[in-house]
């Protein structure tokens, strides 16, 4: 049973290498610490009184995956109008070639040739199309490349609005990250977006409205640039359909032997493997449904960075990094 889990494994890891992998990119929306959601009442970043958003939406386009030693792979005319969720996935298409993903990069907002063009002339549901309410400003401003309000200052009674738009503003910006192979044809960049950081050094406290591209809608529009998205440094990836819980400990880990903590949920199907950075892999091992399971994992040969992953039916439902000092 082993030797056709660790062949099967193997089989899938060659024709990862080789596929046309469809590349996925979540975005885990956050507000500081908490996760996202709209009229949620958070601190301001200057921490001296409280916002809540009731409206938040913006552009991400120009999208480029940088992979394999520098080579970049773009995104033709792929246009995203974020909403945050809870599981905010966009697929970014059918990639050949990626194996190793270094960084994304992508601009907030529409580009210029793009921007004046008539949104009726986009098929319903399509990102540039008319939206209710609108993100489309005027013929000569083109679309809003952001727009969030909500409520701010005492008993959070003022309320504020920035749109952002103009060509000028169109920012564009790099995170370096990885890419995690979660199925035999399917990579995930995941990406930490802070939002709460979009209103940094703007004053909302006793009330705003801003609707341009001059002041606080360049701020904003800065602020996604500088200081709203990162790379994912935790949890490498879980599965948002996924309800048990996976991870280990003590990591990192020092001349210890670090143990497995799982919860799955009833079924068959489950199985770990640990391999190391090249792909090879140290350890696999069927795993059983149940409730608080523990699992000593072998002492691994040498300090370094190892991947573990749960796997359901083929598919890794969650990705653990583990850091072994010595």
């Amino acid at each position: 049973m082993k030797q056709t889990l660790l062949s099967f494994l193997l089989a899938v890891s060659c024709f990862a290498m080789h596929a046309q992998n469809e590349v996925v990119l979540h975005l885990a929306p956050r507000l500081g610490d908490a996760a996202f959601s709209l009229n949620q009442a958070v601190n301001h970043p200057g921490g001296t009184y409280q916002m809540k958003y009731t409206r938040f939406e913006y552009y991400i386009s120009e999208i480029k995956i940088t992979h394999d030693g520098g080579q970049v792979t773009p995104c033709t005319d792929l246009y995203l109008l974020v909403r945050p969720s809870l599981d905010s996935m966009y697929s970014l298409g059918q990639m050949p070639g990626i194996v190793n993903v270094e960084a994304i990069t992508f601009s907030i907002g529409v580009p210029q040739a793009v921007n004046h063009l008539d949104p009726a002339a986009y098929p319903a549901g399509h990102p540039l199309a008319p939206q209710n309410p609108e993100m489309h400003w005027g013929w000569v401003s083109g679309y809003r490349f952001a727009a969030i309000e909500g409520y701010a200052g005492t008993n959070l009674s003022q309320n504020f609005q920035i749109h952002s738009l103009g060509d000028a503003n169109y920012k564009t910006l790099t995170v370096s990250t990885n890419a995690d192979q979660v199925a035999p044809d399917r990579k995930i960049i995941r990406l930490i977006a802070d939002y709460q950081q979009t209103v940094k050094s703007i004053n909302i406290s006793g009330g705003l409205v801003v609707h341009g591209s001059s002041g606080a809608a360049v701020t904003l529009l800065n602020n996604f640039k500088n200081v709203v998205f990162k790379a994912a440094t935790s949890s490498v990836y879980t599965d948002p359909a996924f309800t048990g819980k996976f991870s280990v400990s003590p990591n990192p880990v020092s001349n210890a032997t670090p143990t497995l903590a799982y919860s799955l949920p009833a079924g068959s199907g489950y199985a770990l493997t640990v391999s190391d950075l090249t792909g090879k892999i140290l350890v696999n091992q069927t795993l059983v449904a149940g409730e608080n399971q523990k699992l000593a994992l072998e002492k691994l040969p040498s300090a370094g960075l190892y991947l573990l992953h749960l796997w359901h039916n083929g598919n890794a439902v969650a990705i653990e990094k583990l850091v072994v000092l010595n």
